[in-house]
C-alpha cells in the first residue's frame, strides 16, 4: 500500500468520479483506476461501487476512508515537524458551508488565512445546513460551516462568529421600529412573510424563534419560499413582504438604502455560526492551523 494510492482514494471518495479525480490529480483516468484496483487487492476488500450512475463508497470504503485520512494527516504532521513552521507547504482544504457563512464570512477568513499560508488552496461548496451535515458524515470534506448546532454527536464544533437575526422591511414601510419591537408577533402576522426553504439553518432558527415569541407559523401569510438570503432580501426590497435574515447578510442592502432593518434587542434573535469537523478524522497540520485561525478571526 502506497501513500499515493491513499491520496488518489481520498480524492476519488470526495469527487466520486474517476475522470474528475484524474483531472484534479493531473494523472490519467486509467492510472486512477489501476491504483484503486491495486489498493483493493492489497486490502482484500472492495472500496468502491462502479456503475453507470457513477461511483459510490462501500461500507468498507467508508470505514477505510477514515483510516486513509488519518495516515495522510500523520504524513503531513511528520513533514511539518521536520520543516517547522514552513509557510510554503502546499495543501488543500475542502469546506462545505451553508449560505450565509459561504457568502459573507468565509471569503474574508480564507483571504486572511492565505496571507499567512499562501500555498494552501481552498475548495468551498455551498449547500443548505441539512446537506452540510449529511455530506460531512461521508468524510468528503475537512470542515462544515453552519448556523445551527449539529444534531449528530460524531462532530466536533466550535463557534466562529456571533450573528443575529434582524427583521427586514421594504423601504416604504413607515411603522416605527419601537412599535415593531413591542409587538413583533403581531407585526409578523399582519404582514406577508417571506420564508427560507426547508433544510436551511436560518429556517430552523426562525421556526424555533416563532415558537418562543408565540407566532403560529401556520397563520403566516407566505407569498414565497426562497433558497438563499439574497433572493429574500431582493424580494423584500421590491415590496413583496418582510422577513427575518442574518444581520451580516442584510448589511449591504441596508447600507444601500434598499430596505430597512430592525434589530430586536432580544437574546432570542441571536445565534452562532459553527465550524464542524468529524471526531473520527485527525486534522492535518494545515487543517488544524485553519481551524485555530477561524476560531480566533472574529474575536
Amino acid at each position: 500500500m502506497e501513500i499515493k494510492q491513499l491520496e488518489i482514494f481520498a480524492c476519488l471518495a470526495r469527487v466520486l468520479s474517476f475522470s474528475k479525480a484524474a483531472d484534479e490529480l493531473y494523472i490519467s483516468q486509467p492510472t486512477v483506476s489501476a491504483q484503486i484496483s491495486a489498493l483493493e487487492r492489497t486490502l482484500g476488500s472492495q472500496l468502491l461501487v462502479r456503475n453507470t450512475k457513477g461511483v459510490s463508497l462501500t461500507k468498507d470504503g467508508a470505514d477505510f476512508l477514515v483510516c486513509a485520512k488519518k495516515i495522510l494527516a500523520l504524513r503531513d504532521q511528520a513533514i511539518q515537524n521536520l520543516n517547522g513552521e514552513d509557510r510554503s507547504i502546499k495543501g488543500t482544504i475542502d469546506i462545505i458551508s451553508s449560505t450565509v457563512p459561504a457568502q459573507h464570512l468565509l471569503p474574508e477568513i480564507i483571504a486572511s488565512f492565505r496571507r499567512q499560508w499562501p500555498n494552501i488552496m481552498f475548495r468551498l461548496e455551498q449547500a443548505d445546513s441539512h446537506r452540510v451535515e449529511l455530506e460531512m458524515s461521508s468524510f468528503k470534506y475537512d470542515f462544515g460551516v453552519v448556523g445551527t448546532v449539529p444534531e449528530e454527536s460524531r462532530f466536533n464544533y466550535h463557534s466562529i462568529y456571533d450573528d443575529e437575526l434582524v427583521l427586514v422591511l421594504p423601504g416604504s414601510c413607515e411603522e416605527d421600529s419601537d412599535s415593531i419591537r413591542s409587538d413583533c408577533a403581531g407585526f409578523l402576522l399582519e404582514n406577508p412573510f417571506i420564508m427560507r426553504e426547508a433544510g436551511s439553518g436560518t429556517r430552523k432558527e426562525v421556526e424555533d424563534l416563532f415558537f418562543e415569541i408565540g407566532v403560529d407559523a401556520s397563520s403566516l401569510r407566505i407569498p414565497a419560499y426562497f433558497s438563499d438570503a439574497h433572493s429574500i432580501l431582493l424580494a423584500v426590497s421590491k415590496g413583496m413582504g418582510v422577513s427575518l435574515v442574518s444581520k451580516v447578510a442584510a448589511g449591504m442592502y441596508a447600507e444601500a438604502g434598499l430596505l430597512k432593518t430592525v434589530e430586536m434587542d432580544n437574546a432570542l434573535f441571536r445565534r452562532k455560526i459553527y465550524l464542524l469537523y468529524n471526531r473520527e478524522v485527525w486534522l492535518s497540520p494545515t487543517a488544524q492551523a485553519f481551524a485555530d485561525f477561524a476560531r480566533q478571526y472574529y474575536q
